[in-house]
């Protein structure tokens, strides 16, 4: 019994408790333990936000939440904190993988790191673009799939590289049709790396991380008309997309429903409730757009104005009803994309960072304002 409670907990409610007596740290630190909590963390959609905290807007509190949309209104939590944002500049997200992020620094750092449990590890230069963080199944190595440009003009190459390893990247055939990642997040789903490619012909491009290598053919999805941002998710193990017509304001969500087959169907069709969005007093007059972003099962969505200066971000359920706003004035924020899953489980290449040298070492900046 207490191993079916402490498995359902949050990571932080988790540590807390493994201070209560000897048996329950021993129990909850274990592999298995440790492994089968973080199959149960639900996975949450991450938002970013920065914004002013003194009038003379000489500091900012930004960050990234995780969001649960179980409880209502939505839960908060904490993910990464910057307590020096006014000084340095932003972060980017890249990639989410079991409870770790791969992201980088303005000043061109990358890092992976596991907010759980606060450990981290910086990474050579990723800077042509960054398709997707997995776990290689037969060798348990956490690798990066991302591109570099070349000296020739249009011609990438991509490359695999293992994270916190001296080796050598290995070269990687480039698809037929090379994506321009980092516009939409991919999706790590039976084994394999997906992420949308909408020209000419829409389709999704597919890594195969077992044999590490594109396959020869695009999976089908549905046709997204004039939706160049439609966002990849993955949902109950399954894909799903969701295709925002900013003319009609109407959300999709089309899912999957056979991998072997590429059987799409359309699961919700959410008209945005801007109408109301418009008559709140925090909402200037429509002279700009709106974009969304479906992040539940249940048909949750996200969206927010273009409007860069003022960033409200909206949450309105499946049917359309405007539900709450999640930032104040003054705050700019956005839907990263990626979605987070807390993990207390060990990796090698931190443990062999934890050491007497990365004792005198400082916090990360991004982990300072928790």
């Amino acid at each position: 019994v207490v191993w079916e409670i402490l498995v359902r907990l949050p990571a932080a409610a988790l540590l807390r408790c493994r201070a209560v007596c000897r048996s329950w740290r021993d129990l909850t630190s274990t592999s298995e333990f440790l492994l089968a909590h973080h199959l149960r963390q639900p996975s949450l959609p991450l938002v970013s936000f920065c914004g002013e905290i003194d009038a003379c807007r000489r500091n900012v509190d930004a960050g990234l939440d995780a969001l649960d949309f179980r409880r209502r209104p939505a839960e908060r939590r904490p993910v990464l904190r910057f307590s020096d944002y006014s000084r340095r500049g932003s972060f980017k997200v890249h990639a989410s993988c079991d409870g770790l992020l791969l992201l980088s620094l303005s000043n061109n750092t990358f890092y992976i790191c596991n907010p759980a449990t606060r450990q981290w590890t910086t990474l050579p230069s990723l800077h042509g673009g960054v398709a997707g963080l997995y776990r290689h199944s037969s060798s348990g190595e956490y690798r990066i799939l991302y591109k570099q440009w070349t000296d020739e003009d249009d011609f990438v190459c991509y490359y695999v590289r293992t994270v916190a390893s001296s080796a050598k990247p290995t070269c990687v055939e480039p698809p037929a049709a090379s994506p321009p990642m980092g516009r939409t997040p991919s999706v790590l789903l039976h084994g394999c790396i997906h992420w949308p490619l909408f020209q000419e012909k829409a389709g999704l491009v597919v890594f195969d991380t077992v044999a590490e290598s594109f396959r020869a053919r695009r999976m089908s999805c549905p046709t997204v008309g004039n939706s160049p941002r439609a966002n990849l998710f993955e949902m109950d193990g399954t894909l799903g997309i969701s295709p925002a017509d900013e003319s009609s304001m109407v959300l999709k969500l089309w899912v999957l429903q056979d991998y072997e087959t590429e059987a799409w169907s359309l699961k919700y069709r959410i008209r945005l409730p801007i109408i109301e969005v418009k008559r709140t007093p925090y909402a200037r007059p429509p002279q700009y757009s709106f974009n969304g972003v479906l992040v539940s099962k249940e048909g949750d969505v996200l969206f927010w104005s273009d409007d860069r200066s003022r960033g409200h971000l909206f949450h309105c359920d499946s049917k359309g009803k405007l539900l709450q706003k999640l930032h104040g004035d003054h705050v700019s924020s956005g839907v990263s994309g990626q979605w987070f899953k807390e993990s207390l489980v060990r990796h090698d290449f931190f443990e062999r960072q934890d050491g007497c040298r990365r004792r005198r070492v400082s916090q990360p900046r991004f982990f300072s304002g928790l």
